[in-house]
C-alpha cells in the first residue's frame, strides 16, 4: 500500500498508517448497532482484512501528557476501509464512528479525507460503495450516484451474499 497520510483536527487524527490500526477495536465495533451489516469475526481474520485494504483509521488523541502515560498510542474510534488496487478501482466499506463520538462532524471529516486521498489517483475508473438505502451524505461528500440498473440504463451489478453476511 502507499505511503501513509495523516490529517489532524483538534484532538483527532485520520491516518492511513497500518501500524496505528487496532484490530480488537474494529472487531468490537463489529458488535455494535452502528455496524448493523457486520458481526465480530476472529481477530486474526480482522488483521488479515485490514492488512489487505487501504484503511483510514479515525483516532482520538490523548488530551494531555498525563493521559498519554500508560497508553501505547491514540484510541481508534472509527474506520473507513477501501478495497483497492490503488490505481483504477476503490470499493468503500466498513465506515463507522463510535456512537459516543457521533455528532462532532467526525464522520463527515473521515469521508472528506477518503475523498481527498482517492480522487488524486489519475487512473481511477470507479469508486463504489453499497449502502442499505440511498444516502445523500455519500452523494454530497464523495460525488457518488445511485447506479442505474439494467442493459438499457447501464451496467448490471451482481452480488451474492456469503456465509459471513449478517442477512445470509
Amino acid at each position: 500500500m502507499s505511503t501513509p497520510t495523516e490529517w489532524y483536527r483538534d484532538q483527532y487524527l485520520v491516518s492511513t498508517s497500518p501500524s496505528l490500526l487496532q484490530p480488537a477495536a474494529v472487531n468490537e465495533a463489529f458488535k455494535s448497532d452502528s455496524m448493523y451489516w457486520a458481526k465480530p469475526i476472529g481477530e486474526s481474520l480482522v488483521k488479515k482484512m485490514l492488512e489487505k485494504s487501504l484503511c483510514f483509521g479515525l483516532y482520538e488523541l490523548p488530551s494531555s501528557t498525563s493521559s498519554i502515560a500508560g497508553k501505547s498510542g491514540p484510541c481508534q474510534i472509527g474506520l473507513a476501509r477501501i478495497i483497492t488496487d490503488e490505481v483504477t478501482f476503490a470499493y468503500l466499506t466498513d465506515v463507522y464512528v463510535l456512537e459516543e463520538f457521533k455528532g462532532k462532524g467526525l464522520g463527515t471529516w473521515l469521508i472528506e479525507c477518503v475523498e481527498a486521498h482517492v480522487m488524486k489517483w489519475p487512473e481511477l475508473r470507479q469508486l463504489m460503495l453499497i449502502t442499505s438505502h440511498t444516502n445523500k451524505f455519500y452523494e454530497d461528500k464523495l460525488g457518488v450516484k445511485p447506479f442505474p440498473q439494467g442493459v438499457d440504463n447501464g451496467p448490471s451489478i451482481f452480488s451474492r451474499k456469503g456465509l459471513g453476511s449478517v442477512s445470509y
